[in-house]
């Protein structure tokens, strides 16, 4: 399947960074899909994109300026050049780190578009959008290829200008013809129930690939205790999307029977594990494990219930000077409606 994001979707998504972005892509990755770029859309983003950002600096400069005044002296506040901006923007359709088919602007796609506007037919039937008929004849052409998935909260493109009544008529029996069907979505939660599918994770994989990487803790908890591990109880885990559409963050938790060896009585012996890491889904593998410590729970011969923790702190690196912030996006998997 081809999908095409409409202007307002790359903009409404900050250029496809926003956490429902995230997930999209790693979804159309997941799926081999690919994303196409029309030049006319891509032209409009570049514009409109960097109109935003430059109006987002002029409006921290001038708080600043105001702040300056109020205190006199305030550490030197460094943005974007516009140069800066006009590069970023740029580098945004580059590193969307989907397969992409670019669509050149063709006298074809533009023929076509000006006679809806002539004939006052949507997507130009009421302004008479150019841009828009473009990019409708660009998605008919994608189809003689394979599906498309168009995303567009345009309602140009809506039968009586009506998300719920699905695509105007005259472009529905446009594509009626065509060897390939369409999909028409409002907005990235429309296209996230279409194309969102399980994905699979080897809990046993999660749990010797966690003991491997912190062995020496785990078990000098146990040993320490008079324990020793026996089989695993339980796995529970979160996935997240992230900046990376190949690579997803992992929250987990998971449990093992123990055994007393000191032979002192206590039974019901459990160890509880938390941590987090990275995974890759098209290989298996699990990267960048933290652990957050262990819970060993246990009951004494008397009834009573004993217990030990050893916490594993991480602590965030110190700092001379302005510290330097980065983006990280985090979508958990299974919020999209």
């Amino acid at each position: 399947m081809i999908v095409v994001f409409d202007s307002n979707v790359w903009l409404a998504e900050l250029g496809l960074l926003s956490g429902a972005a995230a997930a999209a892509k790693f979804f159309l990755n997941h799926s081999g899909s690919r994303l196409a770029l029309p030049e006319v859309v891509r032209l409009e983003v570049q514009q409109n994109l960097e109109a935003r950002l430059t109006e987002h600096i002029g409006h921290i400069q001038t708080s600043y300026r105001q702040l300056l005044t109020a205190f006199g002296t305030l550490r030197e506040v460094v943005l974007p050049t516009p140069d800066e901006v006009r590069e970023k923007v740029n580098e945004l359709f580059d590193s969307v780190q989907v397969p992409k088919v670019d669509v050149p602007f063709s006298l074809t796609s533009a023929r076509s578009s000006f006679l809806k506007a002539i004939a006052k037919v949507p997507p130009s039937d009421k302004t008479q959008e150019f841009k828009d008929g473009v990019l409708w004849a660009d998605c008919v052409a994608l189809l003689a290829h394979e599906p498309v998935a168009l995303v567009t909260a345009d309602k140009a493109f809506y039968q009586e200008r009506s998300y719920e009544k699905g695509l105007a008529t005259n472009l529905k029996d446009e594509v009626a013809a065509c060897p390939h069907p369409l999909q028409l979505h409002p907005n990235l939660s429309s296209l996230l129930q279409a194309i969102r599918q399980p994905v699979a994770l080897d809990e046993a994989q999660l749990a010797a690939a966690f003991l491997a990487a912190h062995r020496e803790s785990v078990y000098g908890t146990l040993d320490r205790q008079g324990f020793e591990l026996g089989h695993r109880t339980s796995v529970e885990y979160i996935l997240f999307a992230t900046e990376n559409p190949e690579v997803l963050f992992l929250e987990f938790s998971m449990s093992f029977a123990c055994n007393d060896i000191r032979g002192e009585g206590r039974t019901d012996s459990v160890l509880l594990l938390k941590g987090d890491a990275s995974y890759i889904p098209a290989t298996g593998a699990f990267t960048d494990i933290r652990n957050f410590g262990e819970h060993l729970k246990f009951r004494l011969p008397d009834g009573s219930e004993g217990e030990t923790r050893n916490a594993v702190i991480y602590a965030a690196g110190f700092v001379i000077g302005h510290r330097q912030v980065s983006n990280v996006v985090r979508y958990r998997l299974g919020d999209e409606p």
